[in-house]
C-alpha cells in the first residue's frame, strides 16, 4: 500500500507526453501546443488608433482650446494614410492607420470642430497617447505562444490574428473503458431485485469530455477470469489508457488484478492509504496506462479526479496537471479515526469550503453538486470550523 503522495508520484512519473500531430487552427481549440508559434508578422503590423478621435502632431497643442486645421480622414482598413503637416489634425477612427508624422490621438469627447478647424481641449499631450506602435503586442520573429500553451478560444483568436494556419500539439489520448459486474442493469433494462443501474461508465465518460477526450471504447466484462482477460487484450490493441471500473478489490468475483497479471502488465502500485478508493490499481503495459478503479461510484470519481485526471493532462502536455489546488477556511468542524487520509465532497462558496453530507464511498448525489474535494491527511484528522484546509477545485 502506497501514500497518496506516492501513488501520485508513481504516476506522474510512469506516464509522458503523447505524440504530436499538426492540426488546423481551426480544430486545434483545447489542445497543448508541442512547439513554439513564432509571430510570422508583428501586431499590430501599422501604428494604430486606439480611439475615436483626431491624430495630431502633440507639440503643436500649447494651451487648451488650440485650434488645428482638418485635414482629411483615416478609417480602418483604408490602405493610403493622408499625410500629416504641422498645424493640422486629421480625423480617425479606431483601428485606423495613425499618419507616420502623427504622435498622438485625441478622442473625440477632448475636441470640438468649428468650421474646418478642431478644438483641442486637453492640455498638455504627451507623445504616442492613444497610439498603438507597430509590434505593440507582439514583434515579428519573436516568440508568441511557447510549448506547453492550452490553446484556449483567446490564443486561437490570437493567432488567427496573424494569419497563422496550423499549430503542432500533443493528440488527445485514446481510452478504453472496461465495465465489470453481473449485477449491473444498462439504462432501460427491467430492475429486479439485486440488480443496480451501471451509471460509472456514464460518469467517467462525461469526466473525460470535460478535457475534449471523445474517442472512448467502451467494453463490459463478465464476472469471470476469462470474459476480464479478453476484454482487457482487446481494450490494450487500440487504446492509450484503460480504465477499468470494478472487480479490483478482494472479492471472490473481482477478477481485474488476476487479469492484469495473466496478460503481462507490470503493477506499479496496488492500493492507496485513503478513503475512499484504497482498491486502487496502476499498472503498465507496453507504455500504456492501466487504472483498475473502484466499483463504488464516489470512489471510483475520486480516483479519476486525484489520479486518472493529472496522468491524462500530462499525456495531453499540461505542465501542471493535477487539479487546481488552494488552502480555504472549512465551514463546519470534522474529524475521523483511522490510518487513511480523507478525500470529502465539498461546496466552496464566498471564500469557504463546506464538507457534504453523503460521504459514503456508493453516494453521488454529493459529488452531483460538489464543486471541490476536500483533502486531509491523517495528520489532520480532526479540524476545527474556520480551520485552513487544502481543496481540490473540480473542472468545470
Amino acid at each position: 500500500m502506497v501514500t497518496v503522495n506516492e501513488a501520485k508520484e508513481k504516476i506522474i512519473a510512469n506516464t509522458s507526453h503523447l505524440s504530436t500531430q499538426n492540426r488546423s487552427l481551426a480544430d486545434a481549440a483545447g489542445y497543448v501546443l508541442a512547439k513554439d508559434i513564432i509571430a510570422p508578422i508583428a501586431l499590430p503590423s501599422f501604428r494604430q488608433s486606439s480611439m475615436d478621435g483626431y491624430a495630431i502632431i502633440h507639440s503643436d497643442v500649447a494651451e487648451n482650446g488650440t485650434s488645428l486645421k482638418l485635414a482629411g480622414e483615416s478609417k480602418a482598413g483604408q490602405t493610403l494614410t493622408p499625410d500629416l503637416k504641422p498645424g493640422s489634425a486629421i480625423r480617425i477612427f479606431t483601428g485606423a492607420p495613425v499618419p507616420e508624422s502623427a504622435t498622438a490621438v485625441i478622442m473625440q469627447e477632448h475636441t470640438e470642430v468649428i468650421g474646418g478647424h478642431v478644438l483641442i481641449n486637453e492640455y498638455p499631450v504627451p507623445a504616442g497617447k492613444n497610439v498603438r506602435e507597430v509590434g505593440r503586442q507582439i514583434k515579428e520573429g519573436t516568440v508568441a505562444l511557447t510549448a506547453g500553451t492550452y490553446l484556449s478560444p483567446g490564443s486561437i483568436g490570437f493567432l488567427q490574428g496573424m494569419s497563422v494556419s496550423q499549430a503542432t500539439v500533443y493528440r488527445k489520448p485514446k481510452i478504453g473503458l472496461l465495465i465489470t459486474g453481473d449485477e449491473l442493469l444498462k439504462v432501460g433494462d427491467p430492475l429486479s431485485h439485486g440488480k443496480i443501474y451501471e451509471s460509472n461508465s456514464a460518469m467517467l465518460i462525461a469526466a473525460l469530455a470535460q478535457d475534449g477526450i471523445l474517442d472512448i471504447e467502451l467494453k463490459y466484462a463478465e464476472d469471470n477470469l476469462a470474459s476480464t482477460v479478453q476484454a482487457l487484450i482487446e481494450l490494450l490493441e487500440q487504446n492509450d489508457v484503460i480504465l477499468a471500473s470494478g472487480g479490483i478489490s478482494v472479492g471472490d468475483y473481482d477478477f481485474v488484478g488476476t487479469s492484469l497479471q495473466e496478460i503481462g502488465a507490470e503493477t506499479i502500485f496496488y492500493k492507496v492509504r485513503q478513503k475512499p478508493g484504497k482498491p486502487l490499481l496502476f499498472a503498465k503495459k507496453d507504455e500504456k496506462a492501466i487504472f483498475a478503479l473502484p466499483g463504488n461510484p464516489a470512489s471510483s470519481l475520486v480516483c479519476y479526479y486525484e489520479y486518472v485526471f493529472p496522468a491524462i493532462r500530462k499525456m495531453l502536455g499540461h505542465d501542471n496537471p493535477f487539479l487546481k489546488s488552494l488552502k480555504l477556511p472549512i465551514k463546519y468542524a470534522y474529524s475521523f479515526d483511522g490510518e487513511r487520509d480523507e478525500f470529502l465532497k465539498a461546496l466552496v462558496e464566498e471564500d469557504e469550503v463546506m464538507p457534504l453530507d453523503g460521504q459514503e464511498s456508493f453516494a453521488l448525489r454529493s459529488f452531483a453538486i460538489a464543486n471541490a474535494i476536500i483533502y486531509l491527511p491523517v495528520s489532520q484528522n480532526k479540524v476545527e470550523a474556520g480551520d485552513l484546509v487544502e481543496v481540490h477545485l473540480l473542472p468545470f
